[in-house]
């Protein structure tokens, strides 16, 4: 019985600590190599919106946090806004095609969704990219924001580097920019 038990924590403390993976040994290196391929992503994506008809957009690179001390993390992260007009369906239906086209697969993220056929939304996966499409903006209180705009959400799948700690940001920040098309 003592013998299972101490198997048991062994097992239970050998999860624990692969799941806490260390510090690479250059943090930076690994978030700009993160950037470079979500960059090269959104200029991907900036292409395929724009054989979609939709021409209105732009992209954006991000650094934030994605873990509490005792380890913290950062993590490399890309968004697109386009301006699609009153028929978002018609929009979000270009952009699948061409994702399609692209070799995007589409995913049942959102399959428990109650979702508004005139604003759709969708997850798609290509290698170990994420993307995240939503329509129709938000809203804080009675005010409305991008009503008209689709909005495209970058990730890459283990995204978030361990850091020395949390002050680390501060050093990663210049990664942080507008992703021009290709051209």
């Amino acid at each position: 019985m003592r013998k299972s038990a101490t198997m048991a924590f062994v097992g239970l403390l050998a999860f624990l600590l692969a799941a806490c993976s260390p510090v690479p040994p250059n943090p930076r290196m690994v978030l700009e190599q993160n950037a470079a391929t979500i960059d090269a992503t959104a200029q991907d994506l900036l292409e395929a919106l724009n054989a979609a008809g939709l021409t209105d957009a732009s992209a954006h690179g991000a650094i934030d946090g994605c873990q509490s001390e005792p380890a913290p993390g950062v993590a490399y992260r890309a968004g697109i806004t386009v301006k699609v007009g009153d028929d978002l369906a018609a929009g979000f239906d270009a952009l699948a095609s061409q994702l399609d086209a692209a070799g995007w697969q589409a995913t049942d993220a959102y399959r428990d969704v109650d979702i508004d056929p005139a604003k759709p939304i969708g997850r798609y996966t290509r290698d170990d990219i994420t993307l995240d499409v939503k329509t129709g903006g938000f809203s804080v209180g009675e005010e409305q924001y991008g009503a008209d705009e689709m909005d495209l959400g970058i990730t890459i799948e283990d995204d978030c580097v361990r850091v020395p700690d949390s002050s680390y940001i501060s050093k990663v920040e210049d990664l942080a920019k507008d992703i021009p098309p290709r051209g």
